[in-house]
C-alpha cells in the first residue's frame, strides 16, 4: 500500500481470513520447513504448550525431513499430549517422530496405513500434584519413561547401593505413579520410581523399577507387595533387582576351545576352572 510520501510500505499485506502468525513463524519458513508444517507448529506456539526456543536443531531438522502429511500428524499427536511434566520438549517431539516412523514401517509391511493413535487415559493429575507438593520430588516424562524423584530433597550422602532397587512387574497397563507411589511409600523412603512406557501404545510396559534409600525398605516391599492384588484379579510381581552381570566377549579365535577360554578367564578372576 502506498504511503503519503509515495513510498511503498514494507509490511506484508494481510489476507482477510488468514490467521494471525507469531513472530517465530517466519523463522520456521527461513529454516526450510514446509508452509503447512510451519503453520501447524505456529498454532502450537500460540497454545503456550511449546515455545520456539524449546526446539533445538535436531527436532527442526527432523521435521524438515519428514513428509508433510507425517509431520502434520506428528504435530497433532504432540499437541494432544500431556506435556505437564515434560522437561525436554524437543527430545519428546523427536520421540514422537521416532514412534511415528516405527508405526509407519509396521503399517507398510502389513499393507495398511498408520492411523492416529486413540488418546490414552492418563494419570490423575490432581493426585500427582498433591504427591509432588507433599514430597518436593519432581516428575520427568519422556516417550519411554516416567521418572519420579531422585534424589529426595535435601539428601546428603551417596546414592543407594546394590539391594535397594526392586523390580515391579505385572502392572496393569492403565496404571501410573499416582497409584503406585502411595503403595511403595508404605515400605520406606523412595529414592526414585521409573515407570517404563511404550511409545507405540502410550500405555506403560507393565513394569517399573523402584529404588529405596535403604535395603531394608526394598526387602519389606518384596515381603508386603509380591503377589499383592492391585486390582481385582491383577497381582504384582516384586523382587530385588539383580544387576546385569552378563559379559559379551567378541573376536575369540575359532581355534580356541572351551577349556582354553575358561583357563584365560580364570587367570583374570583368580579362579581356576576345575
Amino acid at each position: 500500500m502506498a504511503e503519503g510520501n509515495g513510498e511503498v510500505s514494507e509490511e506484508p499485506m494481510k489476507i482477510e481470513g488468514e490467521p494471525e502468525r507469531t513472530e517465530d513463524y517466519q523463522k520456521l519458513l527461513e529454516y526450510g520447513l514446509d508452509e503447512k508444517v510451519a503453520a501447524k507448529l505456529d498454532e502450537i506456539y500460540k497454545t503456550g504448550k511449546l515455545a520456539h526456543v524449546d526446539l533445538d536443531e535436531r527436532a527442526l531438522d527432523a521435521l524438515k525431513e519428514f513428509p508433510v502429511d507425517g509431520a502434520l500428524n506428528v504435530l497433532g499427536q504432540f499437541l494432544d499430549s500431556n506435556l505437564e511434566h515434560v522437561s525436554n520438549k524437543s527430545a519428546y517431539l523427536c520421540g514422537v517422530m521416532k514412534t511415528y516412523r516405527q508405526k509407519s514401517r509396521a503399517g507398510s509391511s502389513q499393507g495398511t496405513t498408520t492411523p492416529a493413535p486413540a488418546p490414552v487415559k492418563g494419570p490423575d493429575e490432581e493426585k500427582i500434584k498433591q504427591i509432588l507438593d507433599r514430597t518436593g520430588y519432581t516428575l520427568d516424562v519422556t516417550t519411554g519413561q516416567r521418572k519420579y524423584g531422585g534424589p529426595p530433597p535435601g539428601w546428603d550422602g551417596s546414592p543407594p547401593g546394590a539391594g535397594c532397587e526392586v523390580f515391579c512387574g505385572k502392572i496393569p497397563k492403565d496404571m501410573y505413579e499416582d497409584e503406585l507411589i502411595p503403595l511403595f511409600e508404605a515400605c520406606g523412603t523412595i529414592w526414585d520410581l521409573r515407570l517404563m512406557m511404550d511409545p507405540m501404545t502410550g500405555t506403560n510396559r507393565g513394569y517399573a523399577f523402584v529404588t529405596f534409600t535403604t535395603r531394608e525398605a526394598a526387602q519389606l516391599a518384596v515381603q508386603k507387595l509380591d503377589n499383592h492384588e492391585i486390582k481385582p484379579g491383577k497381582t504384582l510381581k516384586i523382587n530385588i533387582s539383580v544387576p546385569n552381570l552378563r559379559l559379551f566377549v567378541g573376536n575369540i579365535p575359532k581355534s580356541k576351545g572351551k577349556e582354553e577360554i575358561l583357563e584365560e578367564f580364570g587367570k583374570l578372576t583368580g579362579k581356576v576352572h576345575q
